[in-house]
């Protein structure tokens, strides 16, 4: 009988420590996915913030360019002129999406670190000794 209680004993607290190794690792990949989301959102605000600068130099190019080539050019001018202003203001907000797409190519998928840490520990879990 007491040989029988020992192996239970033994086997409960052989399941603690597994529970408890299993809560830790558990824990680590929760911070490490949260970690990643805030990384993500900061990204996320930076394509906005960049979005939005494009669209307001596209915009601002354009009321500049009617009111440049209203007021300032000579009548045989304007054309050209619009033309000249058109093209300057399309520069500037080809360069910001130009940004934008720079930082959104280069930035690594969302939660790809908890990804590849979900795979070791699976491959960690299920290989056979």
């Amino acid at each position: 009988m007491n040989r029988l209680t020992t192996g239970i004993f033994g086997f409960t607290g052989a399941a603690t420590r597994l529970g408890g190794v299993a809560t830790q690792i558990l824990q680590d990949r929760l911070e490490l996915l949260a970690l990643e989301l805030r990384e993500a959102k900061i990204r996320f605000v930076q394509a906005l913030v960049l979005v939005c600068l494009g669209v307001v130099f596209f915009l601002l190019g354009l009321v500049l360019l009617v009111l440049a080539g209203v007021y300032e050019l000579p009548s045989e001018w304007r054309i050209y002129g619009l033309a000249t202003l058109a093209v300057a203001s399309l520069i500037a907000g080809v360069v910001a999406f130009r940004a934008l797409f720079r930082i959104l190519g280069q930035s690594p998928l969302a939660f790809e670190q908890s990804v590849a840490e979900l795979k070791k520990d699976a491959t960690c879990f299920l290989t056979k000794k």
